[in-house]
């Protein structure tokens, strides 16, 4: 499977990839995942204006965003997740396997297969099938096409390319199956160490995001509460001022949102 770029994914379509690797997206993950982004949205547009009907509109743009852009960016982060982690463990079991000259890659494809799981074990159970009575052109194009399929996992393209020699000349290069095994478990090392990162950041985000939050109610105890509205919130000034602070506001959420769904630590090249 692969995300489309330019358009809206609708909740099928989302289901199918959660599927691939697990469950559908349950009600209540949907419901916070939607409602989150409207409370906010809702909540800071209130303090602003204090126009119910203003922040009620901006808390269903809150929501649309939330269904667009935040589900469609978890679906796919945890699809990717888990499709890494099946990649690691077939380089991995695979590497062990051939360790043995008398065992075949056919022999040790049929043996990974029955530990894969997910879209990844259904992938290997299509290449163990066109493997068989196969001349070496097929062989080359069964595993070329599993390659094509994970293209931006440089590592794995390059451990199917070494399979692809073992399984058409029928000599395997050990040493060099270590090897790129060893730099995709380094990768997957990374991978958890970015992960990690991304949630103190996440951590950082939401700390600014309340100091914001304090700035304004200092301002609105500050002016008085009735002057606040009548001289600011109500007021043309207002609505300029805080309209930019919210477009403003959005445009980091976004940029930081983006920044976090951005795994590419997974296309690490050598």
């Amino acid at each position: 499977m692969k995300f489309g770029r330019k358009r809206i994914l609708t909740l099928d379509e989302l289901n199918a990839y959660r599927k691939a690797y697990g469950k559908p997206i349950q009600k209540k993950e949907l419901f916070l995942t939607i409602m989150i982004p409207f409370s906010v949205t809702f909540f800071y547009t209130f303090i602003l204006y204090y126009y119910w009907w203003l922040s009620l509109i901006c808390g269903v743009i809150g929501a649309i965003y939330g269904y667009i852009f935040i589900t469609s960016q978890q679906v796919k982060r945890i699809y990717e997740n888990n499709a890494f982690r099946e990649r690691n463990n077939f380089i991995n079991t695979m590497t062990q396997l051939l360790t043995n000259n008398e065992r075949t890659v056919l022999q040790a494809l049929q043996t990974v297969t029955e530990r894969a799981n997910g879209e990844f074990k259904k992938d290997l159970q299509k290449l163990s099938s066109d493997l068989i009575d196969a001349n070496n052109e097929d062989i080359k194009n069964a595993f070329q096409e599993l390659a094509d399929k994970y293209e931006k996992d440089v590592i794995f393209s390059m451990y199917i390319e070494q399979l692809i020699t073992a399984a058409t000349q029928g000599r395997t290069n050990v040493d060099t199956l270590k090897d790129i095994k060893s730099y995709h478990n380094e990768v997957k090392k990374r991978q958890e160490k970015f992960f990690e990162a991304k949630k103190r950041k996440e951590r950082d985000f939401k700390y600014m995001c309340r100091v914001g939050l304090f700035f304004i109610a200092a301002v609105t105890f500050s002016f008085g509460f009735g002057q606040f509205i009548e001289n600011y919130a109500h007021h043309a000034i207002g609505w300029v001022s805080s309209a930019i602070y919210l477009l403003i506001l959005a445009r980091i959420f976004h940029t930081f949102l983006k920044r976090m769904g951005d795994d590419s630590v997974m296309e690490v090249k050598i």
